[in-house]
């Protein structure tokens, strides 16, 4: 028998209150979340169909540790499959994307349809009536390891598992909605693409998305410029699983009177600094396009998908774990087909908002390094602290300044890890 996998370390607190550091840095629970949750029952997210307008485009992308190819076939639909040969395993591309009639092995010259099915095999039949493969092969048993594949508002999800739940019931009606309002009734375009290593655990950006806490606290930029302050009205809705979370902040007439209790909240910090002033202030001045005066939409599915609408910026954020110890942050700008070239000017100069040199979430990325490095050398059986918000139930709420989503993220994490 196979030796069983490490068990996962005791949760201190049954309302997740308490989330054991050994969950961050053990390279055990790291191969253990690849198979229970990558190759388990969830959607994850690998690419926006525009990305793929044409019959034989591709694009490379990866669940988990695992690289996926994401295929357009000759009748439109859309495949996806693992990026190794059927016969020796060889990665079968490199390319971010591209356009092709088949993937083709480079080591032996397999070759695969857009649908992953095996199409050829050189010497199949031996040369000169000696070789080749024995008379029962067939190629049709010999394709690609196929994932399942679903769209929903132009994001393509793939899962390696029968027993993942249709993608609305999966996501949840929050995140329908704002899916809805953010992807459909605008048709998306790609602007570009920023890639960022973090230093960190994949999970700690998760706790970073959820957490409105932080937001007004470490990002002074968003404070002093109105993009989101704790005084907003907004909040969080979870799905009925509490794996996403739906984050959340208005504008109303009412913020700009909110100076004193704004200073009050800050009072010791030396954080707010509400006479700071840009010396370009075209960035901070680009209407929002929508109208519906939301400032930041924050929607974070399990495990790795982030929709983000941060003032007048779209973008994808997609988490590719590189080790208990890294993840990769692959970052896809939006703009919309119906957007003027003013319009598109002004999506390009807030997403300076956004990135790893961003003026809001530079920060990101040097907080989970910090958190990553303190907790190295924590002691066994010692673990993080989530009481913002208050503990026991896992609840929406109807204000910023609260740890209780990621709360959320980890009861799901539980339940995964440990019915799988």
């Amino acid at each position: 028998m196979p030796p069983a996998d490490p068990p996962t370390p005791p949760w201190p607190a049954a309302d997740f209150s308490r989330v054991p550091f050994d969950l961050f840095t053990s390279a055990e629970q790291y191969a253990r979340e690849q198979s229970r949750i990558f190759r388990g029952p969830v959607w994850n997210y690998l690419c926006l169909e525009t990305e793929l307008p044409n019959a034989g485009d591709f694009v490379r992308t990866w669940v988990g540790d695992l690289s996926v190819l994401v295929s357009r076939a000759d009748d439109g639909s859309i495949h996806a499959f693992e990026n190794s040969c059927a016969h020796r395993g060889a990665q079968l591309t490199s390319k971010l994307r591209g356009n092709t009639r088949r993937h083709t092995c480079a080591y032996h010259l397999w070759s695969y349809s857009l649908t992953g099915d095996l199409l050829g095999v050189p010497m199949e039949k031996g040369v000169n009536g000696k070789g080749g493969m024995p008379p029962d092969f067939d190629k049709r048993n010999h394709g690609l390891n196929r994932l399942r594949v679903t769209t929903f508002g132009g994001l393509v999800f793939g899962t390696l598992s029968n027993d993942t739940p249709p993608i609305e019931d999966y996501i949840g009606p929050h995140a329908v909605e704002q899916i809805q309002r953010l992807l459909v009734q605008r048709k998306p375009k790609v602007l570009g693409y920023l890639r960022q290593r973090i230093p960190g655990n994949w999970k700690l950006y998760n706790e970073n998305v959820r957490d409105p806490y932080h937001g007004s606290l470490l990002h002074l930029f968003q404070v002093s410029f109105r993009l989101q302050q704790p005084t907003m009205r907004g909040g969080i809705k979870m799905d009925a699983d509490l794996k996403n979370t739906w984050n959340h902040s208005i504008v109303t007439e009412e913020d700009a009177g909110n100076r004193k209790t704004l200073s009050d909240a800050y009072a010791g910090t030396g954080k707010f600094a509400p006479e700071m002033r840009m010396a370009d202030p075209s960035l901070t001045q680009v209407p929002l396009d929508l109208g519906d005066g939301y400032k930041t939409t924050i929607l974070s599915i399990f495990p790795t998908l982030v929709v983000a609408q941060v003032d007048n910026t779209y973008a994808i954020r997609h988490l590719r774990p590189k080790g208990p110890d890294l993840v990769e942050l692959h970052i896809t700008y939006l703009g919309f087909e119906s957007d003027t070239p003013e319009m598109t000017q002004n999506k390009l100069l807030t997403s300076n908002f956004i990135g790893p040199a961003g003026y809001i979430s530079l920060e990101d990325g040097e907080a989970l390094r910090l958190v990553q490095q303190g907790i190295r050398t924590r002691r066994p059986g010692q673990h993080e602290m989530l009481e913002m918000g208050g503990v026991g139930d896992i609840r929406d709420t109807d204000y910023l300044s609260q740890e209780i989503s990621i709360r959320g993220f980890w009861s799901f994490y539980h339940r995964i890890m440990e019915e799988a």
